[in-house]
């Protein structure tokens, strides 16, 4: 965290955010992402209704090399922080994705259960609907959720604070897919 202070805080004043420019600086995001930010592609991340503080410390992480996956780094080393702040304006500005209905109940209600002992809101929000730097979860892929979770529990992927770390560490498989299909189901 005291990274991204001191790197907002060295930084230029830079032009307000523009969710227009960004939807143009997101044509490429938009082959894998979707053009609303809503996927196609399994384990691909939704990024409808981020929070755009969120989506640009993960460009951020990207370019500079403290997050690894999917091509992104190469594809984050060519914009500017201000193509940063404008591409996460214009996913922010989109709709959340539809929650997934029809999933197994029995896990949905597991995977609730087990994001409150973990208290998952206390970060990102009462609803999983992410917050400030906080992601959102709701409505978030499966693959993609599972994938990043076993991440962080393994270490393979860090996270700006080691809290994510730290929560995923005693998580099970079966507690991970529970989770992911609870915050899929969720709006």
């Amino acid at each position: 965290m005291a990274f991204f202070l001191i790197l907002l805080s060295g930084t230029p004043a830079s032009a307000a955010p523009d969710a227009i420019a960004g939807k143009e600086k997101a044509q490429l995001c938009a082959a894998c992402h979707g053009e609303k930010g809503v996927s196609s592609i399994p384990g691909t991340p939704h990024l409808a209704a981020q929070p755009p503080l969120s989506i640009f410390y993960q460009l951020l992480q990207f370019r500079d090399q403290r997050r690894k996956g999917g091509g992104m780094e190469a594809i984050a080393s060519t914009l500017s922080e201000q193509d940063m702040r404008d591409i996460a304006a214009h996913y922010a500005s989109q709709p959340a994705p539809a929650p997934h209905a029809g999933g197994d109940a029995a896990k949905i209600v597991r995977g609730q259960q087990i994001a409150q002992q973990q208290y998952c809101s206390s970060c990102h929000g009462a609803q999983l609907q992410g917050q400030k730097h906080v992601p959102r979860l709701s409505g978030q892929s499966t693959e993609y959720f599972v994938a990043q979770l076993r991440n962080l529990r393994s270490g393979a992927r860090a996270d700006m604070d080691g809290t994510m770390a730290s929560a995923a560490r005693s998580l099970t498989d079966e507690e991970i897919e529970a989770m992911a299909v609870y915050a899929r189901s969720l709006p």
